[in-house]
């Protein structure tokens, strides 16, 4: 299996594919609240969107959820972050190589 690389460019949200034409996928790692399962999902890639990120974790929300959404990134100078992103069309970032790693708190807002 062919493996992605992310651009330089810190701004980029999409992997890159070594085969010009190849479609990567995006491996999607999630969990939920301090819960201790990992949850896991690939998708055609080369990029996710929020909207279909939600369309993922559906099963494991209900009517009276508020849930928030938060994605793991890196940011030179600052390390280690989780990014609330909240636009339905917004791209989502990657961690590593085609891999993004979200946590879902569920609760009122």
């Amino acid at each position: 299996k062919q493996w992605y690389q992310r651009r330089v460019r810190e701004d980029s949200w999409e992997p890159q594919s070594k085969t010009t034409g190849e479609v990567p996928e995006v491996q999607l790692a999630y969990t939920f609240n301090n819960d201790a399962m990992c949850y896991g999902k690939i998708l055609p890639g080369p990029t996710v969107t929020l909207q279909q990120f939600k369309e993922v974790v559906s099963w494991a929300l209900t009517d009276t959820d508020s849930p928030r959404y938060f994605f793991k990134r890196q940011i030179p100078g600052l390390g280690e972050i989780h990014n609330e992103i909240t636009d339905d069309a917004e791209m989502l970032p990657f961690w590593a190589d085609s891999t993004i790693v979200a946590k879902v708190i569920r609760g009122p807002d």
